[in-house]
């Protein structure tokens, strides 16, 4: 072979060789890009679907939140309605205490029905006060315990033993606070109070806290005087003992309950209070006049 043919086939060669690194792709056929639509189409759908939970769900979110919402308003509209229906049972019990002269089981079936299925109820009666408790008591102030039933001043006490405690009020300082107790006593029998001779209370010796207050007679009645000396006393409790050791609930004070309800809403209230207040602790106190003073009232006899 000569060496021009030689040349030629290689040109040829490498023409094709050329043309077979820079071969221009195909066009796609009808198949493929029938393939190629449901593929894209098919990721639309599935967007779409994962889109439209999304807002499903968040719209159920906030509908839910939503109505949480409105419903935890009408129960807190409907809870200070029936707050105020257990208020109006309370002041009611109140004034059959202190102005009707009501006894706690008058006041124990006590209940009132209103228009729209309203109501209150007294729950007095259901619950008892143990200890006697004075949160605050400034220095040389005068705090007085009825340890008897102020229904029924002819109902003995049963106490045995009084107890008193305390702590130091916050103006003390580095004094110790010291407490007078004192008590007066009386006794009903043969149909009437047999008062005390003496017409002053009994001191009881000044001990540090606890202050028990004892052997009382449980025949008796009592109502027991406290005052500090040197500086304020807090969380002031007096609890009663009966002759074998068990407490007694205080009878000084009484609980009156209320259960107040409002389209379907409940709510109770409680409230001690003392069964009789003292007016003036000026009563406490020997006003000179040069003259004896005279104090009897109601059973105990007339003054001159």
């Amino acid at each position: 072979m000569s060496d021009n043919s030689k040349n030629s086939e290689h040109r040829t060669r490498n023409i094709d060789s050329k043309k077979s690194k820079f071969q221009v792709p195909s066009l796609p056929t009808e198949a493929s890009a029938k393939e190629g639509s449901k593929f894209l189409s098919g990721n639309i759908v599935a967007l779409a679907l994962i889109l439209t939970s999304a807002i499903l769900i968040t719209a159920i979110g906030v509908g839910i939140v939503v109505m949480q919402g409105a419903r935890q308003s009408r129960t807190m509209d409907d809870a200070v309605a029936a707050y105020y229906l257990a208020n109006s049972g309370i002041e009611l019990q109140l004034f059959g205490i202190r102005k009707d002269s009501r006894t706690l089981a008058d006041m124990g079936n006590a209940s009132n029905t209103y228009p729209g299925g309203t109501s209150w109820e007294s729950t007095t009666g259901l619950e008892q006060t143990g200890v006697k408790r004075i949160s605050y008591l400034p220095e040389e102030e005068l705090a007085f315990v009825d340890l008897f039933n102020p229904d029924d001043i002819s109902e003995a006490s049963n106490a045995a033993k009084v107890s008193v405690t305390w702590t130091a009020g916050d103006d003390c300082g580095m004094e110790t606070p010291e407490i007078e107790a004192a008590y007066a006593e009386w006794e009903f029998s043969g149909g009437s109070v047999t008062w005390p001779s003496d017409e002053n209370y009994t001191i009881w010796p000044f001990t540090p806290s606890p202050m028990d207050i004892a052997p009382l007679d449980v025949n008796k009645s009592y109502r027991l005087r406290l005052r500090p000396f040197n500086c304020s006393v807090k969380d002031l409790q007096i609890t009663m003992y009966d002759v074998g050791g068990n407490q007694l609930d205080y009878p000084g004070d009484i609980v009156l309950g209320s259960e107040g309800t409002y389209e379907g809403t409940t709510q109770k209230l409680s409230v001690s209070m003392p069964r009789q207040d003292v007016l003036s602790g000026i009563f406490s106190y020997i006003i000179f006049s040069q003259q004896q003073l005279c104090k009897k009232v109601g059973l105990a006899g007339t003054c001159p």
